[in-house]
């Protein structure tokens, strides 16, 4: 053990030593007294060297101290406390450790007291979500309930951590109630799957029974056997209208064929009435009708037939005609939007009957609500360009009237692409 002598300088510091050409800090807490440089110029320079250093820890711990109080998670600066706490411990420094660590200790205090507050907070926030989810475990509403569920996840994951003894429990609950959910919602969608596969196959052995018929030739003592399988088509049950069109048209070609037939063997025909030219245009209406319930995909060229057969009728000596007129051009426009709507969706998802008919009605609803606004604003526009003039005329201008034509096809496009997303809404929500 050296015998040289301390050298203490109580002016510059208390807290620290010269012996034997070394710098040495005095012991505090449980730390004894500590080597942490060597004298180099002189006693006095060496020592302010380390009281400088004091200082500049000093001042990373204040800053940290004035970070914690601003922060709003305050929860992150555990670690970083624990980790300038075994910094300390090794810094080579002069000065009153003891001050810096009981900083440390309120600091961490708070912060402790801090992450606890906000633990029960996260303990009634999940154990409101859990209470949500056990609720909603058990619905049939599939599509509701599926977009509930996503909710709470991710409200589940951006809350915190509940308390420790508390928060395993409160995840395997949560967990387990979506599990239970999901799992039901996939044995129904199996389901569903499989009554589906059932009626398609039905669809079609009632669509071969209809064509065997006509294949042997068809004729009147088939026709309650014809009348029965129209029945039995009737009340098969719904399958995806993707899946239905292309059986269905066939179905139809077959029994129309089956019927023409046997009026074609009719050996007498009363001579048939010449119709009104408004109940040719009452039969038109009626086709057009029947275009638009059954859906697009459309074919075109049979609506554009329609309209052409219409046009030749020309107008008609009725009070009816100015009626019929108006909603045999209704018709034709959403007929039109509606096949506009579906080849654009098609254009963008070539894949788009692979899919479901909740994500095809989705994707068309996304593209005629874009549709939709961009057409208010383009009216917009219109509006505030030659709205004044228009209203200033009153109509009475000749000169207006290709402005007043104008906005009218703006309004009339905007009323008939509303009516189809009514509508694709109601589909939606009826699924």
């Amino acid at each position: 053990m050296s015998t040289t002598p301390i050298k203490e300088y109580k002016d510059i510091t208390e807290y620290g030593y010269i012996k034997d050409g070394k710098v040495y800090l005095r012991g505090y807490y449980h730390f004894k007294d500590r080597e942490i440089g060597v004298v180099r110029e002189s006693d006095e320079e060496s020592l302010k060297y380390f009281v400088n250093r004091f200082d500049m820890v000093t001042k990373k711990v204040m800053d940290v101290k004035e970070a914690v109080a601003k922060a709003e998670n305050k929860g992150s600066y555990l670690m970083k406390l624990i980790h300038m706490r075994t910094y300390l411990a090794q810094y080579n420094g002069l000065g009153d450790f003891t001050q810096l660590f009981e900083v440390i200790n309120v600091l961490e205090d708070e912060i402790n007291e801090y992450i606890e507050k906000n633990r029960e907070k996260n303990y009634n926030i999940k154990k409101a979500l859990l209470k949500e989810a056990e609720e909603w475990k058990g619905s049939t509403d599939w599509k509701k309930a599926s977009f509930k569920f996503k909710e709470l996840k991710m409200n589940w994951i951006k809350t915190g951590s509940a308390h420790k003894e508390i928060e395993p429990t409160l995840s395997e609950r949560f967990n387990k109630a979506l599990e239970e959910f999901y799992e039901r919602r996939t044995f129904f969608y199996k389901e569903q799957a499989r009554i589906l596969k059932i009626r398609l196959t039905k669809y079609t052995s009632l669509l071969n029974q209809i064509r065997r018929i006509n294949r042997i030739g068809g004729g009147a003592e088939f026709s309650q056997e014809v009348k029965d399988i129209q029945k039995e088509w009737r009340d098969v049950g719904k399958v995806p209208r993707n899946k239905f069109m292309k059986i269905s048209g066939d179905f139809k070609r077959e029994t129309t064929k089956f019927f023409n037939s046997l009026k074609q063997n009719t050996r007498f025909t009363p001579p048939a009435r010449r119709k009104s030219g408004v109940e040719v245009k009452k039969e038109l209406l009626e086709t057009a009708e029947i275009y638009l319930s059954n859906g697009a995909p459309y074919n075109i060229a049979n609506i554009k037939q329609l309209q052409n057969s219409w046009k030749s009728l020309g107008k008609q000596p009725s009070q009816e005609d100015k009626e019929l007129n108006l909603r045999f051009r209704i018709i034709c426009n959403e007929i039109f939007e509606s096949h506009f709507l579906e080849r654009t969706a098609k254009n963008l998802h070539p894949d788009l009957y692979s899919k479901s008919d909740f994500e095809q009605l989705k994707i068309k609803l996304d593209l005629l609500r874009d549709s939709i606004n961009q057409d208010e604003q383009e009216l917009d526009e219109f509006n505030m360009k030659y709205g004044s003039s228009l209203a200033a005329s009153g109509g009475k201008n000749p000169e207006d009237f290709a402005l007043y034509q104008e906005r009218n096809n703006f309004v009339n496009k905007l009323k008939t692409k509303q009516r189809i997303l009514k509508k694709l809404e109601d589909q939606l929500l009826a699924l």
